[in-house]
């Protein structure tokens, strides 16, 4: 049986009153039907119990998630933000990536935590088998069985060759480890590179997938989408960062200030509003322009097959958001929820010198995020 807390409660009162009801039946008759009755009260008492005691434990994926990464989605757990009666953490690497390995083990160790787990990739994949049946692909379908959902964080630029394009002077790429991140999203969700392939979701349509930042570019290259690999050049004609800071702030996505003054040292934090679609899972109570933080120079241009726009700068030139039309649980921000200062008041100084600090409507947005997120794992 697997009825929540308020069912069972429910359904105990029902069997009672419906046992009891017939005020014509005999004195005897009406004796026997209490005594069933108690009986099952008693047995939907011990479900009701067992429910309550026995909760489902969930198991969540970090595709690369460096120590701050599980700092700050530790910091959402201890703080509440995130909630679970119980959860596993598996952070995913590929054995390239030793240095990572290292440096989170060390955090696990020193954290003292129990429930977070390292899981290491061993194959490789040939550049011309990532959008098909490669290498990895038994290790891929191995991670999607032993998860409920999977964030992919951010990070630096994706390959441009990827996605078929030549490299800008800007693009800075990731480190080559990561390469198998397309892959992996493409295996789960498909692409218009490869219509004959089959998805990992056809098994699990509600499995959970988010990005975030690099995350969601990653989505939608799997998926045969492509990206702007700068977005003050391709999308507002700059090509030096003083005529950036001069834009309005919602036009900026990240703090360019400490590139043009050795003497600022910043976070590269920007924080800018951003237009969210009525009615789509990112419409929270009506919030509709929350205030967010980005550090990020690239951005959607083509969306993948199945993705759909939700969120946009405010003037409607950068994708900030998009949701998979098929699979309800998989979607992608181009900003970062999980920074801590959204939910501690902090005052920051954006590229324009400006101070800005999330107000109670900002904050409640980013929270809500966060409380959807965990109702769509439980599920």
């Amino acid at each position: 049986m697997c009825w929540d807390k308020r069912t069972r409660t429910t359904r105990i009162t029902q069997i009672y009153a419906d046992d009891t009801k017939d005020k014509n039946l005999c004195y005897p008759c009406k004796f026997a039907l209490s005594v069933s009755s108690v009986f099952k009260v008693l047995f939907l008492f011990i479900v009701f119990l067992t429910g309550t005691c026995h909760a489902k434990t969930i198991r969540l994926g970090l595709v690369n998630p460096t120590p701050s990464n599980l700092e700050k989605i530790l910091f959402l757990i201890d703080n509440n933000y995130i909630r679970f009666d119980s959860l596993e953490i598996t952070g995913i690497y590929h054995e390239s990536q030793s240095e990572s390995i290292k440096s989170t083990r060390e955090f696990i160790e020193k954290s003292g935590r129990k429930n977070i787990s390292v899981s290491i990739l061993k194959n490789t994949i040939p550049f011309d088998r990532f959008f098909a049946g490669n290498r990895c692909t038994d290790e891929f379908k191995e991670l999607f069985l032993q998860t409920d959902g999977l964030i992919f964080p951010g990070g630096a630029d994706i390959m441009p060759k990827i996605y078929g394009e030549k490299t800008f002077l800007t693009t800075e790429l990731i480190p080559s480890g990561r390469n198998w991140e397309v892959s992996f999203l493409f295996h789960l969700l498909g692409g218009y590179q490869n219509n004959g392939f089959i998805p990992f979701l056809e098994q699990k349509p509600d499995y959970l997938i988010v990005g975030i930042c690099l995350g969601m570019q990653e989505m939608n290259v799997a998926t045969g989408g492509t990206l702007y690999q700068d977005i003050p050049f391709q999308i507002y004609k700059k090509t030096t960062y003083e005529p950036v800071l001069e834009l309005n702030p919602d036009k900026q996505h990240k703090n360019y200030r400490e590139r043009i003054d050795n003497l600022t040292k910043g976070s590269g934090l920007h924080f800018h509003r951003i237009r969210i679609k009525p009615n789509s899972l990112l419409d929270f109570k009506q919030i509709q322009n929350p205030l967010v933080v980005s550090v990020h120079h690239q951005s959607v241009k083509k969306p993948g097959k199945n993705l759909q726009i939700i969120a946009t700068s405010m003037d409607k030139k950068v994708i900030e958001a998009m949701a998979h039309s098929k699979y309800r649980n998989v979607y992608g921000i181009q900003f970062h929820p999980e920074v801590q200062a959204i939910y501690e008041r902090q005052e920051f100084v954006n590229s324009n010198n400006e101070k800005v600090m999330l107000d109670t409507g900002d904050q409640s947005f980013h929270q809500y995020f966060w409380r959807d997120f965990c109702d769509r794992l439980k599920k």
